[in-house]
């Protein structure tokens, strides 16, 4: 499985107002909160409310936004197109970029 970024992990783009995030944050709340009901899968709300922690703050999302576009750099500075960082699916053992989520989101708790 490849690595998402917070963006991807909310449904939202990059260009997305802070209303739109928090409104994508609460839906998937509620589908996916274990109150709601057997069968909520935990771990994916984990990662809302990972996605949320950073993306909800307006300075943690602009480091988390900067960080994302050195890591696509350093890609199109290989010859990848820009973007391919999180289009392209790759075994974890061969991408830098679940190191980068990882330290990211350390980072940002």
């Amino acid at each position: 499985m490849r690595a998402r970024n917070f963006y991807e992990v909310l449904g939202v783009g990059r260009t997305a107002s802070r209303q739109e995030v928090r409104a994508a944050y609460r839906r998937l709340l509620r589908e996916l909160h274990p109150d709601g009901g057997p069968g909520r899968d935990r771990e994916r709300l984990g990662e809302v409310m990972d996605a949320y922690a950073v993306l909800g703050r307006d300075d943690r999302r602009a480091a988390y936004d900067a960080a994302l576009e050195r890591a696509e750099s350093a890609l199109w500075a290989q010859g990848l197109p820009r973007g391919a960082a999180w289009l392209t699916p790759r075994p974890v053992a061969e991408t830098s970029e679940d190191d980068l989520l990882w330290f990211i989101l350390r980072w940002f708790r």
